[in-house]
This record gives structure tokens, C-alpha cells and sequence, in this order.
């Protein structure tokens, strides 16, 4: 869920300080307030629109040409702040491009995924209340102490307008070259991979900066108050400024190391991509079997292992349960017909297809087609699950992962290690590693003088089986 927070958070942070630094004097923060509401509003309302029409990228790609001028415009408005006017309409047109830039980000993440209000979507919905609340509480202490921090504000709202204006160029160059509007130069492709790469770092600088304000704003606490009459003026005044000060450092200090930690879980932990779990390498028996025990599967996890073949190949296949109330093992391999082979996961009692997202009945599972896992041949008496060696291999080329081992030069029969032979051929589904040209110019003439007892043609019809 801390993703609805992050999206947030991005978004809406910057204008907040933007807010702080830009907006006139107290009396028209409700005004303010408004003026960014209805900002948000007929956002919303425009890109509804064009994501009906699917232009959602044409509006944006327009408005960040908008977006730039008014960052640049409010520069001005940061020293000038008579025309009340002015300021409010810069401050809407700005919400605007914001809440068209939340929503394009955030529009693949809705919170309601059905008409009932579950758990989840309240917790979305809580993650999104904490990081607006994060936006309201840093845009009051902004706005109190940029008059006594002058120079650090000065400098966030500075690089705030770099940073931002930045991002909001490099989706412009990127939508032009996308749509060859303008050439692909190789310098325009860095800059727009370097600003889309380092912008995300951006809310970090804000909250690094914001949180150093914080702790500059105790450097005007009175100290050594003490009260000179039983009605001190002064001594409550000093004692009620030095309480506001504690109050805005505590509460700005413990909003942003809170945003901080969910914004780390989010890209270190959370917006990581799935990854299937290290497989357990096993070899067959002395009757080149694999067998393996139904009571192994009873808690009903996925059981992943890998062979790894004569050639170097690391062959993965699975086991589960596909009841479970009942033994029902099925073996597969752990690869996709359609996807490839990055594997395979069990969740939430279903079977997901790490490259698509596809979420598997466990009970299709070892059905061929569609992005089911592909068959593997085995047998099951009620006891064990035995696999044959042989229909292990037939499945090598479903996977491309060599693992690093020392193999044997068909020709000379000497030892070489398959990652480091300086040449290979392919011959009926298997790799073969030479040491030297000459060996492999030897093997190409006549493969069948120097391949053992008809292998490769055995492995094509155990493929041909299996498919």
C-alpha cells in the first residue's frame, strides 16, 4: 500500500513548497487552500476526459510545456507577492499540472478495484490521508519560518524549480523523440535517461532540506528564560514561541523520517520486481531417476530444483500440491512456453507467472498452453514422484541460464570449461565446447563421428514428446 503514499507524496510535496514560498500573507490561506482544491478538481475532470479519448499522454506532454513557464513565473512571485490575484491564478494552473501529473502516475493503481469498500482500499485510502496530512504540516512550518531561514528556503525553493523543471523537460524531449518529432541524439537520450533516473531522488533532497530547517528553527529559541514578575509578559510570549518552535521541529522532524522509511520500504523493499527463490541443484540416482517423497509436498509450497546439464545447462522444474486437502502433485518445468523462463511463484494459494502477472488455478496446473508452466513427464504410485533424467534434459533449450562447469572437447577429449572455450556448436538441441578452431571446423563436417550413441536425436523426440 505505500505505494498510493509515495505516488503521493511525489506529486503533491512539491506543491506544497511551492505553496509555502509563493502564496500572500495568512489571511488568505483558506483561499489558497480552495484554489488548489478546485485545481485538483478540474484535473480530474480533464484527464477523465482524455483518457476516454486516450490522450492522457498528449495532455500531459502539453501542460508540462505550461508547467515549466509557471515554475520560471514563480520565481517571481517568491520576492512578489502584491497582486493577490496573480498569485492565486499561478496557484491553480499549478495544481492543475500536478493533479494531472498524480493522476497520470497513479493511474494503473486505482483504489476501489470493485464496488465494496474492503480492508485494502481503506488502507490505501489511509496512506494517502497520512501523506496529504505530511503536505499540509510541511506547508504551515514552510510558511512560518521562511522569514528567519532565509538563505536555506531560498535554496530549497531554488533547487525545488530545478529538479522539477528538469523532470517535466525530459518527458517533453522523450514524447518528441518517441514520436519522431525530433532525432534521436545520443546526448538528448542521456539527459532523458539521467533526469527520469535522478528525479525520483528529488523527494529525498526535499525532505533532507525540509528536515534541516527544522533543526535550524531551534537556533531562535530563547534560552535561559527566566520570569523577572508574577505577570511576565515577555517570559509567556518567549515561553509560548519556544513551545510553537519544539512543536513544528517534533512534528516536521517525525513527518518526514515517517515519509523517509516509506519511501525507502517502497523502492528497496516494496517496487522490487518478483524473483523466484534459489532452486535445490540435485542429481538422479544410480538409475538416472529423480525420486522424490508426496509427503514432501503436504505443505503445499512450490519445490523448485535444477539439474544441471552435461553441457552446462540449468534445467529447473517444480513441484506442488495442486489440493490442498488432498495429494495431488503435479511436476512441471519451471518455464513458460509463451513468457520464457523466469519461473515461476506460489501466493496466496495461486501459481503467478513472474514475466506476466498471470495469476494460475493451481489446479490447471500441468495442463499445456496458455502461460501454464510446461508439462513434465512423471509417474506417481501414491507414495513417490519419479522422474526420468532423460525428460528432464528434453526440456534444456525451454531455459538459456549456463552455469560455469568443465566439460569435454568432442574431438580431442580434452577438459575445457564451457564458459571459456573460445568456440561452440549446436547440434540437435545440445552445445558442444571446443578448445580450438580446428576441433570445431572438425566437428562441423561430421558431427555423427563424434556424438555419443545417437543423444541428440534421442533428445529431439523426448521434446517432441513433451510438447
Amino acid at each position: 500500500m505505500s505505494i498510493y503514499f509515495v505516488h503521493f507524496l511525489i506529486s503533491v510535496l512539491p506543491l506544497s513548497i511551492l505553496m509555502a514560498f509563493i502564496t500572500p500573507n495568512k489571511k488568505y490561506i483558506f483561499k489558497s487552500f480552495l484554489v488548489v482544491f478546485l485545481g485538483f478538481l478540474f484535473g480530474y475532470f480533464a484527464f477523465f476526459i482524455a483518457a476516454q479519448f486516450l490522450k492522457t499522454e498528449n495532455l500531459i506532454f502539453n501542460f508540462d510545456f505550461v508547467f515549466i513557464g509557471l515554475l520560471l513565473v514563480s520565481f517571481i512571485f517568491y520576492f512578489w507577492k502584491k497582486i493577490e490575484i496573480l498569485n492565486f491564478i499561478l496557484l491553480g494552473i499549478l495544481s492543475f499540472c500536478t493533479a494531472l501529473h498524480y493522476y497520470f502516475l497513479s493511474q494503473d493503481f486505482p483504489i476501489f478495484t470493485n464496488s465494496l469498500i474492503d480492508s485494502e482500499s481503506i488502507s490505501s485510502l489511509g496512506f494517502i490521508a497520512l501523506a496529504l496530512l505530511v503536505c499540509i504540516l510541511i506547508f504551515f512550518f514552510l510558511k512560518w519560518q521562511k522569514n528567519f531561514n532565509q538563505k536555506t528556503s531560498f535554496m530549497l525553493f531554488l533547487l525545488l524549480i530545478l529538479i522539477e523543471s528538469d523532470k517535466a523537460l525530459a518527458n517533453i524531449l522523450l514524447t518528441l523523440m518517441r514520436n519522431s518529432i525530433i532525432e534521436t541524439h545520443a546526448f538528448l537520450v542521456s539527459f532523458v535517461g539521467k533526469s527520469n533516473y535522478f528525479g525520483v531522488f528529488g523527494i529525498y533532497v526535499y525532505l533532507i532540506l525540509i528536515t534541516f530547517l527544522a533543526f535550524l528553527s531551534l537556533k531562535i529559541r530563547k534560552k535561559n528564560i527566566s520570569k523577572k514578575q508574577i505577570l511576565d509578559i515577555n517570559y509567556r510570549k518567549n515561553e509560548a514561541k519556544t513551545s510553537l518552535i519544539n512543536r513544528y521541529f517534533s512534528s516536521v522532524f517525525i513527518s518526514c523520517v515517517i515519509s523517509f522509511c516509506i519511501i525507502l520500504y517502497f523502492f528497496m523493499v516494496s517496487s522490487k520486481p518478483l524473483t523466484i527463490d534459489e532452486p535445490k541443484e540435485i542429481l538422479p540416482d544410480k538409475n538416472d531417476k529423480f525420486i522424490f517423497d508426496i509427503a514432501l509436498l503436504r505443505d503445499n509450497k512450490l519445490h523448485r530444483f535444477a539439474y544441471i546439464s552435461a553441457e552446462g545447462k540449468v534445467i529447473r522444474f517444480f513441484l506442488i500440491n495442486k489440493r490442498e486437502d488432498r495429494d495431488s502433485p503435479v511436476a512441471v518445468f519451471d518455464a513458460c512456453m509463451i513468457c520464457g523462463d523466469m519461473g515461476y511463484i506460489k501466493k496466496d494459494g495461486q501459481l503467478i507467472c513472474i514475466s506476466c502477472n498471470v495469476r494460475i488455478f493451481l489446479p490447471s496446473v500441468g495442463k499445456s498452453g496458455g502461460c501454464n508452466p510446461i508439462p513434465l513427464k512423471y509417474e506417481y504410485d501414491g507414495k513417490k514422484i519419479t522422474i526420468d533424467v532423460k525428460d528432464v534434459i528434453a526440456g534444456s533449450n525451454y531455459f538459456s541460464q549456463i552455469k560455469e562447469i568443465e566439460v569435454q572437447d568432442p574431438v580431442s577429449k580434452t577438459k575445457v570449461i564451457n564458459t571459456q572455450a573460445p568456440f561452440s556448436y549446436s547440434y540437435k538441441g545440445i552445445t558442444y565446447y571446443f578448445s580450438n578452431q580446428n576441433n570445431y571446423e572438425e566437428f562441423k563436417k561430421d558431427p555423427t563421428k563424434y556424438v555419443e550413441e545417437n543423444e541428440a536425436q534421442f533428445l529431439i523426440q523426448r521434446r517432441n514428446d513433451v510438447g
